[in-house]
C-alpha cells in the first residue's frame, strides 16, 4: 500500500474500527467462563467414584453416564453468543458389562485419577504427558484426548479446569507482548515468523499494543508466513494469528483474551472452499465436540471478509486459479446449509448457495493470479474499509 493510499485509509477508517469495536462489545456481551474452584473439582470427581462404589457394593453393573457431544441433537444455536450443549442431552452409558465398552470404563476411571493427582498436587500436564506416563493403556493419543474431553464434559467444566492442556499450534505476530506465566515479557514482534501461542492461555497477563488496530485470523499457516513477508503488520498495524488450519483450543482462547484485552475488532480470512468454510465456523459458533464449553471457545464476533464464492466471480480469477467442486464437496455444503445457525446468517448461507451454484472453489493463494501482493495491498485493505463482512 502507497503512503498516501495508506493516509487516506487511515483518515477513512480507523476511527470506524473503533466505533466497531464499540458495537461488538455491546452486542457480543460475552462473560468469562466462571471459574471453578480445585476443591469444587476434586468434589465432583469424588462423586463420580463414590457412584461407582455404591453400584459394586450394592451388587449392580458398575456405569459411567457420558453426555453425547457427538451430535447436533444435543446442541443448540444461541445468536450473537454460538452453539452450546442443551441442558438435557442425551447419553452414552459406558459400562462393565459390555464387551464393547469395558476398556473404556477402565480408562475412564485411570485417567481420572491422574487428573485427580493434578489438581491435589495443584500441578498442570499436557495430554501428551499423560499419554507417555503409561503409554501402553493407550491405543493412540487421540483416544486419550477424547477421553479427556468425555470427562470434562461429564464434570460440566472446561478441559483446563482439569490441570491438563494441549500442546499449542497456533501462532501469533504483530504489535502484541503480554506477560507469560513465568513473568516474562513476550514481544510478538520478535520473531520473524510469529511466536507460538502459550498451553496455558489463562496464566497469561498484561496485553499491550501500541498502534494495532484489528486482529486478523488467517486459515493456513502459509498464507499467514506470506502475510508477515508482505509487511502487513507494519502497513496495516494488527496482530495476525493462525491455528494453521482447523484452531485448536489454545489459539480460539488467545483471539478471544486478545479481543477482550485490547478492544479491537477481529477479522478472519480463509479458503473458498467447504473447508475453509467449515473452520470459520468452528472460530465463530463454536464445535460440536466442544459445545459444553461455548462461553470459552465461540467468537460470534469474527468478522469473516472472505474468500467468498461470490469473490471468485467478482475479481474473475482465471480458470486455472479456481477449482472444481467435488462430491464431497458438495455433500459438505449441503450438510453445513443444515447447521442450526445458518437460517441466522443469510449472507453465510447465500455464500454456500452461491458454490454449489458455481460448482467452484479456490484458495486464497489464488489471488496472486492478479498480482503478486493483491492479498496484502488490495483485496485485505478494501475488504475493511468498505465493510465487505458476513
Amino acid at each position: 500500500m502507497s503512503q498516501n493510499n495508506y493516509d487516506s485509509f487511515s483518515r477513512n477508517f480507523w476511527d470506524n474500527l473503533e466505533k466497531l469495536q464499540e458495537f461488538d462489545k455491546c452486542t457480543y456481551n460475552l462473560d468469562d467462563t466462571v471459574p471453578i474452584s480445585r476443591e469444587e473439582v476434586l468434589s465432583r470427581l469424588e462423586d463420580i467414584v463414590v457412584q461407582v462404589v455404591h453400584q459394586i457394593s450394592g451388587e449392580s453393573i458398575p456405569n459411567i453416564r457420558l453426555r453425547n457431544r457427538r451430535t447436533w441433537e444435543n446442541c443448540r444455536y444461541v445468536p450473537n453468543y454460538g452453539i452450546q450443549m442443551v441442558t438435557t442431552p442425551t447419553f452414552s452409558t459406558v459400562s462393565f458389562a459390555k464387551e464393547n465398552s469395558v476398556e473404556k470404563f477402565g480408562l475412564i476411571l485411570k485417567i481420572m485419577s491422574m487428573i485427580y493427582k493434578l489438581l491435589q498436587s495443584d500441578q498442570v500436564a499436557t495430554k501428551r504427558d499423560l499419554y507417555y506416563e503409561e503409554p501402553h493403556l493407550f491405543r493412540n493419543q487421540t483416544m486419550l484426548d477424547h477421553i479427556i474431553d468425555d470427562i470434562a464434559c461429564m464434570l460440566e467444566v472446561p478441559r483446563r479446569f482439569l490441570n491438563v492442556v494441549a500442546t499449542s499450534k497456533g501462532c501469533v505476530v504483530g504489535d502484541l507482548s503480554y506477560t507469560g506465566p513465568d513473568g516474562e515479557v513476550v514481544d510478538c514482534l520478535s520473531a520473524s515468523s510469529g511466536v507460538m501461542i502459550p498451553a496455558w492461555i489463562d496464566k497469561l497477563d498484561n496485553f499491550r499494543t501500541v498502534h494495532a488496530k484489528f486482529v486478523l485470523v488467517v486459515e493456513k499457516d502459509a498464507t499467514f508466513q506470506r502475510l508477515i513477508d508482505d509487511g502487513l503488520i507494519t502497513s496495516m498495524p494488527c496482530v495476525m494469528i493462525t491455528g494453521k488450519g482447523v484452531p485448536d483450543v489454545n489459539t480460539r482462547l488467545m483471539v478471544k483474551r486478545i479481543w477482550k484485552e485490547l478492544e479491537i475488532p477481529v477479522f478472519g480470512l480463509m479458503d473458498a472452499d467447504p473447508h475453509g468454510i467449515e473452520i470459520m465456523f468452528v472460530y465463530r459458533f463454536g464445535s460440536v465436540s466442544q459445545s459444553f464449553d461455548a462461553t470459552s471457545l465461540s467468537l460470534p464476533f469474527l468478522k469473516w471478509i472472505g474468500i467468498f464464492a461470490s469473490d471468485i466471480r467478482r475479481l474473475q480469477l482465471p480458470d486455472d486459479a479456481v477449482k472444481a467442486l467435488t462430491s464431497n464437496d458438495e455433500m459438505k455444503c449441503r450438510d453445513m446449509l443444515s447447521r442450526p445457525y445458518i437460517p441466522f446468517h443469510h449472507d453465510i448461507q447465500q455464500e454456500i448457495h452461491e458454490m454449489l451454484l458455481t460448482k467452484k472453489k479456490a484458495e486464497i493463494q489464488s489471488l496472486t493470479r492478479i498480482s503478486q501482493k493483491y492479498l496484502s495491498q488490495v483485496f485485505i485493505p478494501s475488504k475493511i474499509k468498505h465493510g465487505d463482512w458476513i
